[in-house]
């Protein structure tokens, strides 16, 4: 009985705190109410379809009629060899994800060309070669999806532009 009031304790204490999960709750509000994506439908684009048409208070528009537009420029991915053994074996690769984008907005840049670069480190081993191709792929996956969620961070920064000041006639 002692160990479940204790529990419900915690748990009540967490809850008038304000805890809660990462992820859970309202997402911050963007500074526009409709979107153009220009990205290919695979990696980087896929992530960011699915993640953005998850958003209540964001349409996805087509360019004409978008209030704003976020291209994805371009993505690549490198493999480099990290550390090999004394064989003279790869032991360790890191993959590198680059992707470029920008958000603009009736000809304005409001996020200019700006690249990110995600790394990822794995082992490899050559007597499970299938196992590791599939631990390359998921690594992929993983970092358009960092990608994407590092690009919608950064949408949901932006603040709404103030109107222009209208010189008052006399002053």
């Amino acid at each position: 009985m002692r160990p479940i009031l204790l529990a419900l304790s915690l748990v009540s204490l967490l809850s008038a705190c304000g805890f809660h999960l990462r992820g859970m709750g309202q997402s911050t509000p963007l500074a526009f109410a409709s979107l153009h994506l220009q990205a290919p439908l695979t990696g980087l684009g896929e992530a960011l379809q699915r993640q953005l048409s998850l958003r209540p208070d964001l349409t996805l528009l087509p360019a004409n009629a978008a209030e704003a537009s976020l291209v994805v420029d371009s993505e690549s991915v490198d493999k480099q060899i990290l550390t090999v053994n004394k064989s003279g074996r790869v032991v360790e690769y890191q993959l590198v994800y680059r992707a470029r984008f920008h958000l603009s907005q009736s000809g304005r840049d409001w996020i200019a060309p700006t690249e990110l670069t995600l790394r990822r480190d794995y082992s490899f081993d050559e007597s499970n070669v299938l196992g590791k191709a599939a631990e390359e792929k998921a690594l992929l996956r993983d970092m358009h999806h960092d990608a994407a969620q590092q690009i919608i961070r950064r949408l949901a920064a932006l603040k709404p532009q103030a109107a222009p000041a209208t010189p008052v006639p006399g002053k």
